[in-house]
Order: C-alpha cells, then structure tokens, then sequence
C-alpha cells in the first residue's frame, strides 16, 4: 500500500468517526464520498502501474542481446509467428537470423527476437520414421530415428551404413505423402534468397533512409553468399570424405589413361587370358602354314 493511499483511509476513519457523533452534518457527508472516490481510484492506479511494471520487467528481460551464432526464435514476416533460428549478422535497429530448417535469411527488429525453445520431441521414438536434412548437400533426406539427444538426433539415412547427427530443428517425423510434398515445396521456395520487405526503397523514402536501406542489402548480400559458399564447401567436403572411403580400393587400381578401364573387375586375369588367346592364335596360324 503506499504511502498516500494509507493517508486518505486514516483521513477516511477520522470522518466517519465525525459523521458518527453528528449524522446529519452534510459537508462531513460530501467529504466521505469524496474520500471513499480518491481512495477507489488510487487503488486502481496502483493496480495499473504494478501491472505494466511486470509488463516491462517482462519485456526487458526478452529483450536481452544476442551474439551471431546463438540461436532464438524470430517471427516470420509473412504469417506473423515464432520460429526456431540462428543470428547470422547484427544490424542497426535488429539482427539478420536464418530460421532453421527452412534456410531463409531475414531481418527483424530487435522485439521481434526471444529466447531459443528446444523443439518438442516427445513424439520421437527410435524406429519413427523421419526426413532430415543431410550435410553433405543441405537437402532433406529419407531416413530412421536412432535415438533423440538434447539438442541432436542420430539419424540412419537410407541407403547409408553409418548414423548421422542431426540438429533437432533439421529433422522433421514422416508426414502423409501429399502433406510431405506439400512442406518440401515450401521449404525450397522459403529457401530462396529474397530481399527482405523491409530494406525495400520505397518511392517516399528520404536519401537518408535509401542509403541505410542500401548500407543493409550490401550486408545481407555478403551474408548470403558467405552463406552459401560455406554450405557449398561443406557439401563437397563430406562427400569427398565419403567417396574416399568407400572407394579406396578404386582409386588405387585406377588406370586414368584407358578411358574403358573397369575397376571393378581383375584385369590381371583379364591380360592372361588375352595372352593364351593371342598365344593360340599364332599357333593355329603356325600349323596353317
């Protein structure tokens, strides 16, 4: 209770004490209502300020700063709702995040960023059937749950041998076929790059508004590209790393000069038996003469 709230109800007692000797007295009257209004409406004031106290308390500490390559959620431009990402680069007035999952690069305000949430796996199971996203290509991929990690899931692709670890935002449980393209087809349109709405120069911009807007796309370009070359030189990476294991063998027979080479079969064999062939031949034409 404050300090003036407390005053007006010790002032309130006094006076009905007073109108409780003199009842009929009109002016002790007035001044109760009056008193009893104030006291009504400090009350509600207090109410007001406590709650938009908790509001901006609440506020402030969403509000908090992020460093490029910590993750949060960020709101899509186009439906208005969170969605799990990744600072990718700081700006002015927000950040650059790309949403997982998805791949898209965008620019949002600094309130419309808050604390990453894992997603919800309660679902997974080992066994469930899932799509993931492979790092060798970006690209989402077939595969099985092995198991679920806090923040990671091993996954089987199909056709491999070996599990992979898998971002949880980068895995996704099986969905019904038309539901699965559907999302495919989306997240390869959400995946190309686009100028963020709000770094487009509009017709009533002022020169200073068009050069910060440019200063902006100059940064969201570089990113993008930095992006890109980034999971470009990853792909080929891992699947070099692959191609060496699982070709070893080849690559050490390999004869690079015969365009007909055939890896896959003896050729020392192959060169004796040509050798009895031509060795045959020569007697049969021998024996002719």
């Amino acid at each position: 209770m404050s300090d003036k709230l407390a005053e007006y109800r010790s002032q309130l007692a006094q006076v009905e004490a007073a109108i409780s000797a003199d009842p009929d007295n009109a002016e002790w009257i007035k001044l109760r209502a009056d008193l009893v209004e104030v006291i009504s409406l400090t009350s509600e004031l207090e109410q007001v300020k406590e709650t938009a106290a908790a509001g901006s308390s609440k506020v402030a500490q969403e509000l908090r700063t992020y460093s490029v390559g910590e993750k949060c959620q960020a709101i899509y431009e186009q439906d208005g709702q969170w969605y799990n990402a990744k600072i990718v680069a700081l700006a002015e007035d927000g950040y650059f995040v790309t949403y997982l999952g998805f791949g898209n690069t965008a620019q949002v305000d600094f309130n419309e960023v808050r604390p990453y949430q894992r997603p919800d796996t309660s679902a997974w199971a080992a066994g469930s059937e899932c799509s993931a996203i492979h790092a060798s290509d970006g690209r989402w991929y077939e595969g099985t749950i092995v198991e679920v990690r806090s923040g990671s899931a091993l996954v089987r692709f199909r056709g491999e041998g070996e599990n992979a670890e898998v971002e949880l935002d980068l895995v996704r449980l099986r969905l019904g076929a038309t539901a699965e393209r559907k999302a495919a087809e989306a997240a390869q349109e959400s995946s190309k790059p686009a100028v963020p709405k709000s770094l487009e120069i509009l017709p009533d911009d002022t020169a200073e508004v068009i050069e910060k807007k440019k200063k902006k796309l100059k940064m969201f370009k570089r990113q993008e590209k930095k992006s890109a070359m980034e999971q470009q030189g990853e792909g080929r990476r891992t699947s070099w790393q692959s191609f060496k294991g699982k070709n070893k063998t080849i690559a050490k027979s390999k004869n690079f000069h015969d365009p007909h080479w055939e890896p896959t079969k003896n050729h020392d064999e192959i060169r004796a038996r040509q050798q009895l062939a031509k060795a045959a031949l020569a007697g049969a034409a021998t024996q002719g003469r």
